[in-house]
């Protein structure tokens, strides 16, 4: 990175609560490395929550960092339900449709590690997150276009789509049978995106197979 850039280098760790901080460095001589450690516990969610709430209501400017990290920070609440407050609240910014999508997925994005895979299915019937999907894919066929690499970008996104619906699937029914996977790698996104959307109702294996079938 350096090599690219010619510029001074930071790495910044986040310790959320029930993760201690710590501090990596290390000096050997011409050689040297440091970080910068920000503890998340120390800052308080409920407050930043009730500071963020009130300047999005009178139209102010807010720190947009802030608002995606507000789940990681020290509250008593649990994190599906600070995840789902956060979200509201992006939802009432005065901003287009689909900068809200984006820093709806990136908060979800930064959570996904200490959310449990029922957490996340709840998320996604809640708010339909599946829909991000498309979203990603448009901006994948933009950048695309312009670095001719399309495919390759929507083959990423279309990974990223099965990988999660096969997630949704063994969370609902504790495994994936081989054929159902064999369905979800062959299946086209669209398919993907309704079936993720569908599978909170679903019942069986069998529905799935013949979804994904038809």
């Amino acid at each position: 990175m350096y090599n690219r850039y010619r510029d001074r280098i930071r790495t910044i760790i986040l310790c959320i609560k029930g993760y201690p901080a710590a501090e990596a460095s290390f000096n050997a001589g011409s050689l040297g490395y440091n970080t910068t450690v920000v503890n998340m516990s120390d800052k308080d969610g409920k407050e930043k929550m009730k500071e963020l709430r009130e300047k999005i209501e009178k139209g102010e400017e807010i720190n947009y960092l802030e608002l995606i990290f507000l789940p990681l920070m020290n509250s008593d609440q649990d994190m599906v339900k600070r995840v789902k407050e956060t979200i509201e609240l992006e939802d009432k910014l005065d901003a287009d449709q689909k900068f809200k999508n984006n820093l709806a997925a990136l908060t979800i994005v930064l959570c996904d590690k200490f959310l449990s895979s029922e957490n996340m299915i709840e998320l996604w019937r809640d708010r339909k997150m599946v829909k991000f999907f498309k979203y990603v894919e448009e901006q994948g066929k933009k950048k695309g276009k312009e670095e001719g690499r399309i495919e390759g970008k929507i083959e990423g996104k279309q990974e990223e789509a099965r990988l999660i619906l096969m997630r949704q699937v063994k969370a609902k029914f504790k495994n994936a049978d081989n054929e159902i996977i064999d369905l979800i790698n062959e299946a086209e996104l669209s398919k993907i995106e309704d079936l993720s959307e569908k599978i909170v109702t679903v019942d069986s294996k069998a529905e799935i197979i013949d979804f994904l079938k038809h």
